[in-house]
């Protein structure tokens, strides 16, 4: 391991500045540039939520602020590499202003897939399964950013009717190509150019115009006019949507972001002090087969629990750093108070204490999960599911232990849905002293697949995971089976549950429940409002 961790050394072209207290923390240099980063982005982001403020400077202003400061802060974490990630953006927007709207949208997905895919096979040959924070993470971020940007450009100019596009489709529709700036500003800003989180344009333009306080206030969704212009009927709304609000009229984020940031360091001391005792390696070690089945069961939990920090460290960072600026306002809840969830990319709590396996997966990665129905789920005629479990494999790369753990949460989806459907609803009827138990059950039955699930995506190799399970003896694998084959004979469905069918996306007209039910099979429910999340 030291000899792969020495090549990849050679390989990082980022700053070494800081290598002094990388040495100090026992932290890879990459990993604290990552940090640093985070933070210049922070304390760039109250300065530009005060001094450049709509009200003070004009949206070119803070278009050239928001993307120079990503630029900087991408060459000091990722040196010369920042040129690949340049290739990809300009790549991408020669194809969105030479190419024809009835192509756009599929050839920027398979021109920015093949070339992000180039550079996944790429980092495996340099780092060989050791965890690394390199610009292949944010050229996917700027993958999902591109290949969106295409697709709502072709849902607004080649002709489509309303009635031919889903809600979330006209919800994000554009009817301008943006100005180079626009993209570029987009595509580089340094809210989320290191760690994301997604986020679709017509937010992105809404907050740099400064108008995305009134349109959430008024549960507005929609881009600005001059982008899109077949909705906001109602002229009282585009007046009030169109309204730049002063510095002390807008809900003040500093205590959401500080608090937020405040966790993602507890979550950075949890991955440096903590998961070094927890190596993902131990798996592989003779050590670990010879211990007891417990031991097994109950290390893989930990080492998968304590792995789950380093992307809650990063994405909730990202997530302060966003709100910091402004960007992320979603409205006000029924009591009146500021939500700032619009780009938040995890539920911590819905992920630890989700009662379900749909709860937990609905809450990770939430901006991907989006990105992937949008792209896919909503627009493939025929095996939704399939391709959307395609598309992201391709995205995430090539480790055999990604593909692992996409086919095992497609099978457990199903496991989990053929209990949910023949159990709960004869718990529900017992009262509700049966459903707390039942809840408790299905929690620890939840954090146990959860660990079974995602070890092969730490661990990375296929062979390796395979002698895990062998020790394990595939004992998830064959509940699910027999779970699949018996329980709908031994127990079947009712027939209100029975008449569900989630191979199909859910029209307009259906009623929500009955939508929720047929989307949260792939894990890309949160539909149940078709809002923005």
């Amino acid at each position: 391991m030291e000899s792969t961790s020495s090549h990849w050394e050679e390989f990082y072209l980022g700053s070494r500045q800081f290598q002094c207290i990388a040495d100090t923390l026992g932290m890879p240099i990459d990993q604290v540039n990552f940090i640093l980063g985070q933070l210049m982005a922070l304390f760039l982001a109250y300065l530009f939520r005060v001094q450049a403020h709509p009200t003070k400077v004009s949206d070119t202003t803070r278009h050239w602020a928001s993307m120079v400061a990503g630029l900087g802060i991408s060459y000091f974490c990722f040196g010369k590499q920042v040129v690949l990630a340049l290739v990809l953006v300009i790549g991408c927007y020669i194809l969105m202003i030479t190419l024809p709207i009835t192509l756009i949208h599929h050839v920027t997905l398979f021109s920015s897939i093949t070339f992000l895919s180039v550079m996944h096979i790429q980092r495996q040959l340099y780092e060989d399964g050791v965890f690394v924070i390199d610009v292949t993470g944010p050229m996917m971020i700027m993958v999902q950013k591109a290949t969106s940007l295409a697709y709502s450009l072709h849902d607004g100019l080649s002709g489509l009717k309303d009635n031919e596009l889903t809600p979330l489709q006209r919800e994000l529709i554009l009817r301008k190509k943006p100005s180079a700036l626009q993209y570029f500003s987009y595509m580089l800003n340094f809210h989320s150019v290191l760690a994301g989180p997604f986020f679709m344009f017509a937010d992105y333009q809404d907050f740099i115009e400064g108008t995305h306080y009134a349109k959430r206030a008024l549960n507005n969704t929609v881009a600005k006019d001059s982008l899109d212009s077949n909705r906001n009927e109602n002229l009282e709304d585009v007046k009030v949507s169109k309204k730049i609000l002063k510095p002390e009229e807008e809900p003040d984020p500093t205590s959401v972001s500080l608090s937020k940031a405040g966790f993602s360091f507890v979550c950075a001391f949890v991955t440096v002090a903590i998961l070094p005792n927890f190596p993902i390696s131990h798996l592989t070690e003779p050590y670990f087969f010879k211990s007891s089945f417990l031991y097994k069961t109950m290390y893989i939990v930990a080492v998968t629990s304590l792995t789950r920090h380093v992307y809650y460290t990063g994405w909730i960072l990202a997530d302060s750093i966003c709100n910091m600026s402004g960007m992320g306002f979603n409205g006000y809840d029924n009591h009146g108070a500021a939500k700032w969830d619009l780009v938040s990319n995890v539920n911590v709590l819905g992920i630890e204490f989700g009662s379900n396996l749909r709860e937990s997966l609905e809450a990770w990665n939430s901006g991907t999960m989006k990105w992937l129905r949008f792209m896919v789920y909503e627009r493939a005629p025929v095996q939704k599911t399939l391709f959307t479990y395609m598309l992201s494999s391709l995205w995430h790369g090539f480790y055999p232990g990604y593909y692992l753990t996409f086919i095992g949460g497609a099978f457990f989806t199903v496991v989990a849905r053929t209990v949910r459907r023949s159990v709960r609803p004869r718990v529900l009827s017992r009262g509700p002293k049966a459903k707390f138990a039942y809840d408790i059950v299905t929690s620890v039955a939840t954090r146990l697949n959860l660990a079974y699930l995602t070890f092969p995506f730490i661990l990375l190799r296929f062979w390796s995971t395979i002698e895990v399970l062998k020790a394990l003896f595939f004992y998830q694998t064959v509940i699910g089976i027999l779970v699949i084959l018996f329980l709908g004979k031994i127990l079947p469905p009712p027939p209100s549950c029975g008449k569900l069918k989630p191979s199909k996306v859910p029209s307009e007209a259906a009623p929500s429940q009955v939508e929720a039910e047929k989307v949260e099979d792939i894990k890309l429910s949160k539909l149940d409002h078709m809002k923005v999340q």
